[in-house]
């Protein structure tokens, strides 16, 4: 990955020096492009992100690493060949190094301002520095705050009102209504404030569709992964509290509410009226059932459900649900079920003789 112009290892660490606070080696390097490992040059520079990885880091050909405190001796061992940038949070530190110095994505750096085939109503309100690309459409009475971009092919219906600096990539549609905080993101494909589901039914069986009248607020932010679809409320409002990040392929039904700095992967799925606490994790294909109360601090292992109220702290994994620990001696127990059935049977057959049982 190219940088947006060539720099050095010195320049880096006055630049973020809020995040690396030492060095080691030459700060003269030259650095040209962050790499893997494995495609480095030697005006690459390279992220070690735990001392597990400082071996892999001497066998690469790049000269910078930006690399926790303990590098220190690691770098000293091995005759201080390279420049080490040193980070108490080294996960962080790179995710600012390249936030700053590699060029943004290529359509927001082409074009700026209103593009001509974008359809935006006369009553909505544009601030300064917004950017609407191609066959986007804004509708009526929505407000799209300072620095904020609208992609190609986006739909904002009527009456949204979107922050400062927020991203609405390509394709994403933001329902009518809905409310989008400061510094959100919203990802190709994903779905914000779609009708919900719900329907009322007559004595033949037959299903009408309830109107659902609430709307989806999202907190500042918030990150809304491609393909994820988050249902507007039927009276209430669905919430995404602020922080939280939201992975690809997740659904949130209409009611939901998610509190502040949540972390939630792939393919998560809550039925309505589902209220998750603060600092909520899952891991992929994770379900919370509806109307259903979470507290905070919960963390779920991948494919668990939560089907109950749930107000314990901690790390829990499994359906019914356990914690974690025991979850993992569960599954591990499972591959062996066949065998320890097989070996039940034979025990009885020895200590209960046929017709003596």
């Amino acid at each position: 990955m190219k940088l947006k112009k060539q720099t050095t290892a010195d320049a880096v660490k006055n630049q973020f020096s809020a995040l690396i606070n030492d060095s080691l080696g030459d700060l003269s390097q030259i650095i040209e492009e962050f790499s893997t490992f494995e495609n480095a040059n030697e005006n690459s520079m390279i992220f070690v992100l735990s001392p597990k990885l400082f071996g892999a880091a001497l066998n690469s050909k790049a000269q910078t690493v930006i690399a926790p405190a303990k590098a220190k001796d690691w770098w000293t061992e091995n005759g201080g060949s390279k420049t080490v940038l040193l980070s108490p949070n080294p996960e962080l530190a790179a995710r600012e190094v390249k936030t700053h110095l590699v060029f943004p994505t290529p359509f927001k750096a082409a074009f700026q301002g209103v593009h001509p085939t974008a359809v935006v109503a006369e009553s909505a309100e544009l601030s300064i520095g917004v950017t609407v690309g191609p066959h986007a459409i804004i509708g009526e009475n929505c407000r799209i705050g300072e620095g904020s971009f609208i992609g190609t092919n986006a739909v904002v219906e009527e009456n949204v009102t979107i922050g400062n600096h927020t991203t609405i990539h390509p394709l994403a549609y933001i329902g009518h209504s809905c409310q989008v905080g400061n510094n959100c993101e919203v990802m190709p494909s994903a779905i914000v404030g779609s009708e919900g589901y719900g329907y009322a039914h007559d004595h033949l069986g037959n299903h009408y569709r309830i109107p659902h009248t609430g709307k989806v607020i999202l907190e500042d932010d918030v990150h809304i992964g491609a393909a994820t679809a988050i249902d507007r409320g039927t009276m209430d409002d669905t919430v995404i509290g602020q922080g939280t990040k939201i992975d690809n392929q997740c659904h949130l039904a209409h009611n939901v509410e998610v509190g502040r700095n949540g972390l939630i992967t792939a393919q998560f799925v809550t039925a309505g009226s589902a209220k998750i606490g603060n600092n909520f994790i899952c891991g992929g294909k994770s379900i919370v059932a509806g109307h259903t109360k979470v507290g905070d601090n919960v963390s779920l292992a991948g494919l668990s459900v939560i089907t109950k109220d749930w107000d314990k702290p901690g790390q829990f994994g499994g359906y019914p649900l356990q914690p974690v620990k025991d979850f993992l001696k569960t599954k591990s127990t499972m591959v062996h079920l066949v065998q320890m059935r097989k070996q039940l049977n034979q025990l009885m057959k020895k200590v209960f003789p046929e017709g003596d049982a």
